[in-house]
């Protein structure tokens, strides 16, 4: 029979860990094989993946799976890939509970794990092994994950073209990928899988692309990089007047708004743009507006008139 004390021990214990933990931090902790079965049987510990468990209830987040996956994966592992990329904000994830954790470790061979309960059993934890240079993870809120140019390259070798361009301006925008990291990038991604994809981006890296507020701005400033315009580089998101701008260029007095359907698509936006717009002309500027569409699918004619409007102001 179980006693109030050792349920307060558990209650404790758990919160400690999130309210997940492994059998192997239990048996540690001084409780016993029979204590933790027992509690299964009473729904006191839910079962998620395999010596894993949550306290109390299912598990309800996603940093909560990926604090099991990791505990399932064994000591010494994190979060790689595409899941490194999700836990930093790199590439959303949708759904609450993942459906597929990549993580690196020291073990001999590729593994799975198997989600076992109702909230999990979707979910694969894909483990591969992984060697990490001293640095190379980095603990965030409770979970070791691979730092963002390490988990782009591991994404590189498995995703599309596309969402690899995404995490990488993304990790621009949040401030987690700098000049320090190409230089690295470029080393640790020569040779392997995905460097015809991530190496071509790195090549493009600018310092401006750590001012951009929307991944639209930084496919414009891709293309206009690719074009052999790092000369004529804009000021991004810079304060005129009252208004912040994408992109200034001051000599030649040119405003490049970029208009993506997130913030820009309903009329009451769409009156703010017109506003906007008038107000710079008015003050002597001259302003071209794209939307997702002609920087995505003709990246090439909307450079040509920028860089049109520039030779000739």
């Amino acid at each position: 029979m179980e006693s109030a004390r050792e349920l307060e021990d558990l209650n404790v214990f758990m919160a400690s860990r999130g309210f997940v933990s492994g059998r192997a931090e239990l048996i540690g902790h001084g409780f016993t094989d029979s204590q933790i079965k027992s509690w299964v049987r009473r729904y006191r510990l839910v079962q998620v993946f395999h010596g894993v468990y949550s306290y109390g209830r299912d598990i309800e987040t996603r940093e909560a799976t990926w604090r099991a996956a990791l505990l399932a994966a064994g000591s010494g592992s994190a979060l790689t890939g595409r899941s490194a990329c999700e836990a930093w904000g790199m590439i959303r994830l949708d759904q609450p509970i993942p459906a597929m954790i990549e993580v690196g470790g020291s073990t001999r061979r590729s593994v799975t794990h198997q989600g076992l309960s109702p909230a999990t059993r979707l979910t694969t934890v894909g483990v591969v092994r992984r060697t990490f240079e001293s640095g190379e993870v980095q603990v965030r809120n409770g979970l070791p994950i691979e730092k963002p140019p390490r988990a782009l390259i591991d994404l590189a070798a498995g995703a599309s073209g596309s969402d690899v361009r995404f995490a990488f301006l993304e990790a621009c925008r949040l401030g987690l990928f700098n000049r320090r990291d190409v230089a690295y990038s470029f080393r640790r991604v020569s040779g392997r899988r995905g460097a015809r994809k991530l190496s071509p981006l790195l090549a493009l890296w600018v310092p401006e692309l750590g001012r951009i507020r929307s991944v639209l701005e930084g496919l414009f400033l891709l293309a206009w990089v690719d074009a052999g315009n790092t000369q004529r580089m804009p000021l991004v998101n810079h304060k005129l007047g009252r208004f912040e701008v994408d992109c200034h260029w001051p000599a030649q007095r040119l405003v490049v708004e970029l208009d993506g359907d997130a913030f820009h698509s309903d009329p009451l936006a769409r009156a703010r743009d017109a506003a906007k717009d008038h107000a710079l002309r008015a003050w002597g500027f001259k302003v071209m507006r794209f939307d997702y569409d002609a920087v995505t699918n003709t990246p090439r004619r909307v450079v040509a008139g920028v860089t049109a409007a520039l030779d000739m102001a």
